[in-house]
């Protein structure tokens, strides 16, 4: 008895810990909201921009671009399919929660997108992009899928060393897939902060609604 009181203290303080992540990440990216919109961070964003067409060469730009390929819309959605599939061929659980936080996340982006209608910097692009800048919705999503993904496999793996590494190896990742963005010129850096934060966010209150409802599941069996 005691026992289980301890766990679902333990399972109350992880929760209530996800929701304190969230509401810190969502004002902060409020906070930045209201700095972009009255122009305080044009400053920071053109030094960036200047830096970014700098370091830009062909070699690079090869690279950049097959990094922001892997967070975009196609590859998302491909992985997606992909483990849908391998889950009916072995009769698992179908990766419901993966495909809804594909879909809601999706959504969210292009919600603040329209709220807020930041234009896309007036370089040149390396790659195209279409839509309003601001958050990045190929940062935020891609760093709420593939960080959703790494968390749910850390959850079935005991390794330590393998939750590590997965952990190390997806915030490589969703760093280079925020900084591919930038290097190609279709986002100001302050998009990509936003995405950032509104991705975890957004994250923080998905992973706290999921583990109710698998709370609430393990109840009733």
């Amino acid at each position: 008895m005691k026992k289980e009181i301890k766990n679902k203290n333990e399972i109350k303080k992880v929760l209530n810990k996800k929701l304190l992540i969230g509401a810190i990440c969502f004002l902060l990216f409020i906070i930045l909201t209201i700095l972009v919109l009255t122009k305080t961070t044009n400053n920071i964003d053109s030094k960036v921009e200047s830096l970014m067409i700098s370091i830009r060469s062909d070699i690079l730009t090869n690279i950049m671009t097959i990094i922001t390929n892997i967070g975009s819309a196609y590859s998302l959605i491909s992985i997606t399919v992909l483990v849908t599939l391998i889950a009916i061929i072995k009769n698992k659980r179908l990766p419901i929660n993966t495909i809804v936080n594909l879909i809601s996340v999706f959504i969210t982006s292009q919600i603040f997108k329209l709220l807020i209608r930041r234009p896309r910097p007036t370089g040149v692009f390396l790659v195209d992009a279409t839509g309003y800048s601001y958050p990045s919705g190929h940062t935020m999503v891609s760093f709420a899928f593939f960080v959703f993904i790494a968390y749910s496999l850390s959850e079935k793996i005991n390794n330590k060393m393998l939750k590590i590494m997965i952990k190390i190896l997806t915030a490589i990742l969703v760093i280079t897939i925020g900084f591919s963005r930038i290097y190609l010129g279709v986002h100001h850096f302050t998009d990509i902060l936003a995405g950032y934060l509104l991705g975890t966010s957004y994250l923080m209150i998905f992973l706290n609604i999921r583990n109710n409802i698998i709370k609430k599941e393990q109840k009733w069996k």
